[in-house]
């Protein structure tokens, strides 16, 4: 288990953060992280690059209750209870 203010190489961050190692650089561009440089490769704070993501996660619609809405905008249900809502998203996936 790593610690989460670890520096760590940068692939071993995405991995962990679940983005790509572009993305990463993305943020690097911006100012969001310092990406240090030590013998040829990329460390960063592994923190960072989960805060970062993490933020991510909360604006990219697909991952909330936005994905569920558009699934179901054009659902029927006869009975729209939790149970009706919860099988129809299933069948639409």
């Amino acid at each position: 288990m790593l610690v989460s203010n670890a520096v760590v190489p940068i692939a071993i961050a995405a991995e962990q953060a679940g983005v790509d190692i572009a993305q990463v650089h993305r943020w690097a561009a911006v100012g969001g992280l310092q990406i240090q440089g030590r013998g040829g490769r990329e460390f960063v704070r592994l923190d960072q690059v989960l805060a970062l993501s993490a933020a991510a996660r909360r604006r990219d619609p697909s991952t909330n209750r936005g994905a569920l809405r558009a699934r179901l905008a054009d659902a029927r249900i006869a009975n729209p209870s939790v149970t009706g809502l919860q099988q129809a998203s299933r069948d639409r996936t």
